[in-house]
């Protein structure tokens, strides 16, 4: 309980901490729990916000292009937490446009999960992202020339923005609907992509998924930090293989993970088994495993180095793993299906299987049985070595442009 005090103090700051203990001691007592229980609906925009946000009668009008040189670019933002993939790719961005000279803002959008404060989330992004942006309050939105929604609930918040000459743009880093059953949840967030929002979209995957709802989009291609994640040569791999353990996020299909893993480790109980991606102390898992938990991308890139393969799976947009995974020379095991071939292509050193725990078992079990893994990743490593994020950054400040500028 220490440790995981003192690590919320370090990643997220005193408020964050603060507020935790505070939500943990309100709903250790059993009768506020029941009621929580009974009434807590899961994430969602605020209802105002769903209720005015009425596309259909009075739908987004795209406003005049600028005549600038530089603008005033906002993000709306969800709470935000440590670690997590969709802020680590949008802080690659706002770092790379603030760099360029245009003027970068968050906004935090509350939606029913979180109430985290501005102070608390800007605290979070100069800890966990490396981001000096500063994050504001709704209310104060006032002077900027382009906003991205983030996600679908933000969306909401984005499309009642006011301003003649607000340029509105849509950062779709999954096919949000399809995190949920049909329901209120799976129509709300499908309506998003009929807001008239320009979108910019994480691979090749998503604009075929959204054109069909009319939205206009374009993609970036996923890269990798090549300083962080490329090994020396030559490689020395152990034997162990590695799992991203997300089992609160059901597109990461931790179950059918853990059932292909219990089949590897009965074939091969000489492999270690390392879990990451989030704390596995409140699951049991049926074999023996090392729990790492949350890394740091140098924690990362070391166990990507040490292991011969990776089990990533993703049932809806690619992961950021895989390319990284390549370029430290790690074999990544993942499910097929043109959500993940076609954003990474053909690609000759992933291993596809079906979504499957025997598949999944068995194409593991082919890669620790190759004769040839140490030159395998050295060989990895020099075919991947361009994979950088750069062309991608460029190219996504061009769309902006080339939508808002008169140039």
């Amino acid at each position: 309980m220490f440790n995981k005090i003192v690590r919320v103090y370090k990643t997220e700051g005193g408020r964050a901490l603060v507020r935790k203990l505070r939500n943990r001691l309100v709903h250790n007592s059993k009768e506020v729990q029941s009621r929580i229980d009974m009434n807590h609906i899961p994430l969602m925009p605020q209802f105002d916000d769903v209720i005015q946000a009425d596309y259909i009668n009075h739908p987004y009008q795209k406003p005049a292009k600028l005549k600038k040189e530089k603008l005033n670019i906002a993000w709306v933002t969800p709470p935000v937490g440590p670690g997590g993939g969709g802020h680590t790719t949008i802080s690659r961005f706002v770092k790379h446009l603030k760099a360029q000279g245009h003027q970068l803002t968050f906004y935090l959008y509350r939606n029913n999960t979180i109430n985290q404060s501005a102070k608390e989330a800007q605290d979070i992004f100069e800890k966990s992202y490396g981001l000096d942006v500063p994050v504001k309050e709704m209310a104060e939105f006032e002077g900027e020339d382009v906003v991205f929604a983030t996600s679908w609930e933000t969306a909401y918040g984005v499309f009642n923005l006011k301003g003649d000459n607000l340029h509105k743009f849509y950062f779709v880093q999954d096919f949000e609907p399809i995190f949920y059953g049909v329901g209120s949840r799976y129509k709300l967030a499908e309506a998003t992509y009929k807001f008239g929002f320009y979108g910019i979209t994480a691979g090749k995957w998503l604009p075929e998924r959204i054109k069909e709802y009319g939205m206009e989009a374009d993609y970036f291609d996923f890269g990798a930090d090549i300083d962080i994640y490329r090994a020396k040569k030559p490689h020395y791999k152990r034997k162990q293989i590695c799992f991203y353990a997300r089992a609160h996020t059901d597109r990461r299909g931790f179950e059918i993970g853990v059932m292909a893993l219990k089949l590897f480790k009965e074939k091969h109980p000489d492999y270690e088994i390392v879990f990451f991606g989030q704390s596995m102390a409140a699951y049991a898992i049926p074999f023996e495993f090392i729990d790492r938990g949350i890394l740091t991308k140098q924690e990362l890139a070391e166990l990507y180095h040490e292991s011969i393969a990776c089990l990533v799976l993703s049932l809806t947009n690619v992961s950021l793993l895989p390319l990284e995974l390549l370029v430290a020379g790690c074999v990544p095991v993942m499910n097929t299906g043109e959500n993940n071939t076609l954003v990474l292509g053909d690609c000759p050193d992933i291993v596809y299987a079906e979504a499957y725990p025997s598949d999944l078992a068995e194409k593991l079990g082919q890669v620790v049985e190759r004769k040839d893994l140490n030159s395998l990743a050295d060989k990895m490593g020099d075919r991947y070595h361009t994979a950088s994020w750069e062309e991608s950054y460029q190219k996504v400040e061009a769309i902006i442009c080339r939508e808002v500028l008169d140039v």
